[in-house]
């Protein structure tokens, strides 16, 4: 609304080279609706707004670069195996919490509700590349679906998800 003001006192006001008025102008108190005249003097403003958001990596195997020979508590825990199983084709943006990089062409992202979803990478990405996290582009819908959208690395490398899965946890003993 200001910048409209200003674009229409900016066009009503006098040339640099016309005498100054006689007297000073009254103290402007409300503005005006302007006339259909003035409303073609106008210019066009156009606002683009971008929501970028981050998505922080969690170690893991393949990108844990300052492991040491000392093992944990829970390294010596009985490691999960995971079994995959059929996925939805979107993901709310809103619900992603984290990812790792566990298989060289994929990663797992984690979800606020503690699913793990693997996202398989289109030819040619490394998930290596994400050993930081990604960044993607928010969407209209919110969500981040396969074949449709991509995901950015710091390192300036983007990949598109060919699919997601689902990744349950099973017993080794079944």
């Amino acid at each position: 609304m200001l910048t409209a003001a200003f674009l229409w006192f900016a066009a009503a006001a006098p040339a640099a080279d016309a005498s100054p008025p006689v007297a000073a102008p009254e103290p402007l108190v409300a503005i005006a609706a302007p006339t259909p005249e003035q409303i073609t003097s106008f210019w066009q403003v156009v606002i683009e707004q971008q929501l970028i958001i981050r998505v922080p990596a969690q170690r893991s195997q393949l990108n844990n670069f300052a492991a040491g020979p000392t093992q944990s508590r829970r390294a010596t825990e009985i490691p999960i195996v995971w079994k995959e199983k059929k996925a939805p084709k979107c993901v709310a943006m809103r619900n992603i919490m984290g990812m790792q990089a566990v298989q060289r062409d994929s990663i797992d992202i984690i979800t606020r509700q503690k699913q793990r979803l693997r996202a398989q990478l289109n030819r040619g990405c490394r998930a290596l590349d994400f050993y930081a996290g990604f960044y993607m582009q928010g969407s209209k819908d919110g969500q981040l679906c396969e074949d449709r959208d991509e995901i950015h690395a710091r390192t300036g490398a983007k990949c598109e998800i060919d699919k997601f899965r689902l990744m349950v946890p099973v017993r080794e003993d079944d």
